[in-house]
C-alpha cells in the first residue's frame, strides 16, 4: 500500500516516518466523518498508537483511488483520542 503525505500532515512537527510507523503498526483504527465544511469531504481513517519511541500519536488519512493512503494530519494524541485508544486496547 502506498502512503503519501499532504503538506498539512507535518504541520504539528510529526515526521512522515513517525506517522507511517503508527499506520503500519497500530491495531486501533476507526473511520470518522469529515468535519462540516471540510475541503476534503471523504471520511477519515484515524490511527491511534505509539511511534517507534513510544510517544502516542493520532494520525488521520484518507483513502486514495489507487487503494493507498494520503496522510492529512498527525500530532501528539489529544485527550478525546486517548480515551478511544484506551478503549480500543481493551
Amino acid at each position: 500500500m502506498s502512503i503519501k503525505h499532504a503538506r498539512s500532515a507535518t504541520r504539528h512537527r510529526i515526521s512522515r516516518q513517525r506517522s507511517r510507523y503508527v499506520i503500519e503498526t497500530t491495531s486501533v483504527i476507526f473511520a470518522q466523518a469529515a468535519p462540516d465544511g471540510s475541503a476534503l469531504a471523504d471520511r477519515r481513517l484515524v490511527f491511534l498508537g505509539p511511534d517507534a519511541h513510544g510517544e502516542l500519536l493520532e494520525v488521520m488519512a484518507i483513502e486514495t483511488d489507487d487503494d493507498g493512503l494520503l496522510v492529512i494530519h498527525a500530532q501528539l494524541i489529544r485527550a478525546r483520542y486517548l480515551k478511544l485508544l484506551r478503549e480500543g486496547l481493551r
